[in-house]
């Protein structure tokens, strides 16, 4: 399997790829912003055991193809993505394999301010066959920008919850419950890169803060750094519960995606998070969301006056469109949420922040403001082994599912009573599917309607679905 993907490059190490190859992909890649008239980039990475020399290879072959490099060491993937708007500089490159187990990394990167496409990703591969050193080496300079990142991440936040408290949010709504400190927060940064730096800014904005485990795991050997997983949260659940707190915050491995869990340990799920956002902060503006997301997102943005566009999972395509449409706010099912004025990016930290912001305005808990956005009955991905042709089934799928009928990645089916969504896996020989309906009672009727053309899936879809 290529460690080149969709929209960024990750693998296992020492098995898919090496710093070896982290070099040559330096170089593919300064070889790259060279051709479009760009000569310095911002690097870093997270705090997995392999990071330090990939970077360090993956930074020599940026510096042999001529470009200079701004290091800001190994901090969590927004707080690099803040140093590139803060310095000036339309390129990054960050060494993470994000919410993946701790044997594998991986690097996200930007070229002139804009997210890897497909398109994108090919050229990084193709270039590998010829990239060589330029005559001239770029320097490389290190910046401590934490302090100001600190700084930045909760004045921005505190701006963007002041702005939102409008005079057309309904008066039941300025409420105030008082000072921050009155709400206490448990942190679970699941042993990644925001470990001690998340629970060190949400104490400095006041918030009682209880982080669930100080100690980084660089190998993420105690669980998996991805809390799009329920049973990731479990420490987390059982934590807030413990301790009564208001609220739980978890960040995944590298810090750009968050999931929140109320103080009665329930999950909130992020596309509940961006209704809560759209309302308060967005309203009237243009949601990027990805096709795999409960339909409360797309009515949210409606129901506001704004607009609501769907598309593939994966941050470059959700970015990507964020800049070309000029979108407020975006979201991924798996706590990915982006935002206009961050140039498109995500940052766990900032989300949360906000988060509890609009809460202390509202003067409501999170389990009421999720209670009252509601969630659909919607399955999480029912994945099914298939060694047969994938492309063949899906066009099977399409010619009989009925409804209105999306091709943007897999199948999509959009009935009056909900949705169905098949796709195939980029990482191993498998079906993905996805189903919303109006009640639980509708989902096996919505699967035989949508696998009408491949009915010897039906049977084995349907043993994952209740």
């Amino acid at each position: 399997m290529s460690i080149f993907k969709s929209c960024d490059v990750r693998g296992i190490v020492d098995q898919d790829w090496d710093a070896g190859d982290a070099l040559r992909i330096g170089l593919s890649l300064g070889l790259m912003l060279r051709a479009r008239g760009q000569q310095s980039i911002v690097g870093g990475g997270d705090l997995r055991r392999s990071t330090p020399r990939l970077k360090t290879a993956l930074i020599d072959g940026l510096v042999g193809a001529g470009i200079d490099v701004e290091d800001v060491g190994q901090v969590p993937t927004p707080v690099v993505q803040f140093a590139a708007r803060h310095l000036a500089v339309a390129n990054l490159a960050i060494v993470t394999a994000s919410h993946n187990p701790g044997v594998y990394n991986g690097i996200k990167f930007l070229v002139d301010g804009r997210p890897p496409v497909p398109a994108v990703m090919q050229e990084l591969e193709q270039r590998l066959a010829t990239a060589a050193p330029a005559a001239r080496r770029g320097k490389t300079s290190r910046t401590d920008i934490l302090p100001e990142y600190e700084a930045w991440v909760s004045g921005a936040a505190r701006e963007l919850v002041t702005r939102s408290n409008r005079a057309d949010t309904p008066a039941s709504h300025h409420r105030h419950s008082g000072s921050a400190a009155q709400t206490r927060v448990v942190v679970d940064t699941m042993g990644g890169a925001f470990t001690g730096l998340a629970p060190r800014v949400l104490s400095a904005a006041g918030y009682e803060t209880l982080e669930l485990d100080p100690a980084v795991d660089p190998d993420f050997a105690r669980r998996d750094p991805n809390p799009a997983r329920d049973r990731n949260l479990l420490p987390l659940i059982d934590a807030v519960v413990r301790h009564r707190a208001d609220l739980g915050v978890a960040l995944d491995g590298d810090g750009d995606r968050v999931v929140f869990v109320d103080a009665r340990g329930q999950i909130a799920r992020p596309e509940q998070i961006a209704v809560l956002l759209v309302e308060h902060c967005f309203p009237g503006g243009t949601v990027v969301y990805d096709l795999k997301c409960a339909s409360i997102v797309s009515r949210a943005a409606q129901a506001g006056g704004g607009r609501s566009i769907m598309q593939p999972s994966g941050h470059g395509f959700i970015k990507a469109t964020m800049l070309d449409t000029g979108a407020e706010l975006g979201v991924e099912v798996s706590g990915h949420h982006f935002f206009g004025l961050l140039g498109g990016g995500d940052d766990g930290l900032f989300t949360a922040l906000v988060v509890l912001g609009l809460l202390r305005q509202l003067g409501t808990p999170l389990h009421d403001e999720v209670a009252r956005i509601g969630w659909p009955a919607i399955t999480p991905d029912v994945r099914v082994a298939y060694e047969g042709d994938r492309g063949a089934v899906l066009a099977a799928i399409a010619a009989r599912c009925g409804g209105r009928v999306s091709q943007l990645d897999g199948i999509r089916a959009e009935y009056t009573d909900g949705w169905a969504l098949a796709r195939a896996s980029i990482t191993e020989p498998a079906l993905t599917f996805r189903f919303e309906s109006t009640d639980r009672q509708q989902w096996r009727a919505m699967v035989a309607r949508f696998l009408a053309g491949a009915p010897d899936l039906l049977p084995r879809v349907l043993e994952h679905v209740p």
